[in-house]
């Protein structure tokens, strides 16, 4: 009897082949582009950033809930990594790589949130919004105790959205705030687009999927992340220019 066994060493597969994967990746992709759709539609300022007349407090924030929420995403995705080296080895490998490419970003939107005016001390004693750590305790529910797949299919989500549409924000913010104050972001999205990082993402997912289920479950993942950024950027909006509205009348 060897009682040592939850540690990957069985180096289980994918049940999908090339072909497979690259169908798969579609039916996935398809699904978050018609997802995508709902959000412009349903989520209040949802294109906000990408449009002329920036509200700067918007700004201000969403950068501080982006250095926090990498922040706290740095103990997550231990916890996740964790995880997944319990189950395949060539998954874990690989998602340390991309968090190793990661892990520090929260110091690029730090760069840009005091290049807009906040001090290091404003962002250090502001409290990451009830949306921001409803979120990062999402990720930590969905590795203990259900499949790591869902923090995974966080970082998916987010570097395949990022791919198709932060181009496009980050050219508006530097025609709004200047090339010089947005470094950060510009930073990151070269590191994701040069590294391709959606495609890195793509390669865990797949690692990670061992049958027709999985992939129900990672689409299941998906709309539940997305219900919960759209509760970010509705507080994003009520704490920022929805308070502003209200002084205002």
């Amino acid at each position: 009897m060897n009682r040592v066994q939850d540690i990957g060493f069985a180096h289980p597969k994918s049940c999908l082949d090339s072909n497979e994967s690259a169908e798969v990746k579609r039916r996935i992709d398809l699904y978050i582009d018609g997802k995508m759709e709902e959000w412009d539609k349903e989520v209040v300022y949802a294109k906000h950033l990408f449009e002329p007349g920036v509200d700067k407090n918007y700004y201000k924030r969403h950068m501080i809930e982006h250095v926090w929420r990498i922040r706290m995403s740095r103990t997550v995705q231990a916890k996740v990594l964790h995880q997944i080296a319990k189950i395949s080895p060539e998954a874990a490998q690989l998602y340390a790589r991309y968090q190793d490419e990661e892990m520090l970003h929260d110091i690029l939107f730090k760069n840009d949130a005091m290049a807009s005016g906040v001090t290091e001390d404003e962002i250090n004693n502001t409290e990451p919004m009830f949306a921001t750590r409803l979120l990062t305790g999402f990720k930590y529910f969905v590795t203990e105790h259900e499949n790591p797949l869902g923090a995974v299919a966080y970082s998916y989500l987010v570097e395949y959205v990022t791919a198709k549409t932060t181009p496009a924000q980050v050219s508006n913010l530097k025609s709004e705030l200047g090339s010089e104050n947005v470094k950060g972001q510009v930073a990151h999205i070269n590191t994701d687009l040069s590294h391709d990082h959606s495609g890195d993402m793509w390669e865990i997912v797949r690692a990670l999927i061992f049958s027709e289920n999985d992939i129900d479950v990672f689409l299941k993942y998906i709309d539940e992340i997305q219900s919960l950024l759209a509760m970010y950027y509705k507080e994003l909006y009520d704490t920022t220019i929805g308070t502003d509205t209200i002084k205002a009348a």
